[in-house]
């Protein structure tokens, strides 16, 4: 029974996410961009390593935090505003059940938005190009989970969508914008005193950095990042794993946790 209730949950938030506008007109704006570059690389006559393959990694970069934190940040406070949570959490799932299923419910649109943009491109691209850009995949995927995560965590965490809606910008322009900004100013300030090896476990404990390095090193490999010296300092695939997996099930877990916090001082 606990089982078909989370089910019945997950089938419904995927219905709704995927008739909301806003996520389809980022998604059409995701395909329209990812097809646009791949246009362009191949009218100039560069090579995925040149520009497809690194603008399609900013464009990820950019506009898959944000559709992850949209479909997050109303994942909890929603049903408080619509005075529907405590109905929902008085059936027969727990909190971790709830939280899950909103979760995979809002995931899997999110993961159909980014293989459409992604393949998208694939097909525009020359075969033997194509099989690189699908690198994009697995860690685009998991950028996604990332922020969506972080959505639910600020949907539990609030009271007003208003206030969800406001920490959303400002999470998207920290993480995306102002850290790697940090980061250069710490450099400066310290007259590049900082190591390479702080300066790459700084950069890749973001979630974006991590996506942007990775690959990155896929599309230019080991030469591009010698320019920087960091090809020695990047975490292999297994702390990448863990890193990914941090970003995900910490959020989560501080999801329920807030919504148990909530739910003893109601």
């Amino acid at each position: 029974m606990k089982g078909r209730v989370a089910l019945a949950l997950v089938w419904h938030e995927f219905l709704e996410r995927s008739r909301d506008r806003w996520i389809l007109v980022l998604t059409m704006l995701f395909v329209l961009l990812s097809g646009g570059i791949t246009m362009y690389g191949k009218a100039g006559g560069l090579t995925q390593g040149e520009v497809v393959g690194p603008s399609l990694v900013t464009l990820s970069s950019l506009l898959i935090p944000l559709v992850g934190l949209l479909l997050g940040f109303d994942a909890v406070v929603g049903e408080r505003e619509r005075r529907t949570l405590n109905l929902l959490l008085s059936m027969p799932m727990n909190r971790w059940e709830f939280i899950l299923a909103k979760f995979i419910g809002r995931f899997i649109p999110l993961a159909m938005a980014i293989l459409a943009g992604i393949l998208t491109a694939v097909f525009l691209i020359e075969a033997s190009f194509g099989a690189a850009l699908i690198q994009l995949i697995i860690p685009s995927l998991l950028l996604g989970a990332t922020f969506l995560a972080v959505g639910i965590m600020i949907s539990s965490l609030v009271v007003r969508q208003a206030t969800a809606s406001s920490l959303l910008i400002t999470v998207w322009f920290l993480l995306v914008f102002f850290y790697d900004l940090a980061v250069l100013g710490a450099l400066v300030v310290t007259d590049g005193a900082m190591s390479n090896s702080l300066t790459t476990a700084i950069v890749v404990s973001n979630p974006v950095g991590l996506f942007r390095i990775t690959m990155m090193q896929r599309f230019g490999g080991d030469n591009f990042l010698a320019g920087f010296g960091l090809e020695s300092y990047i975490p292999g695939e297994g702390m990448s794993a863990l890193i990914w997996l941090a970003w995900v099930l910490i959020p989560l877990t501080l999801s329920v946790l807030f919504l148990y916090l909530r739910r003893q001082r109601s």
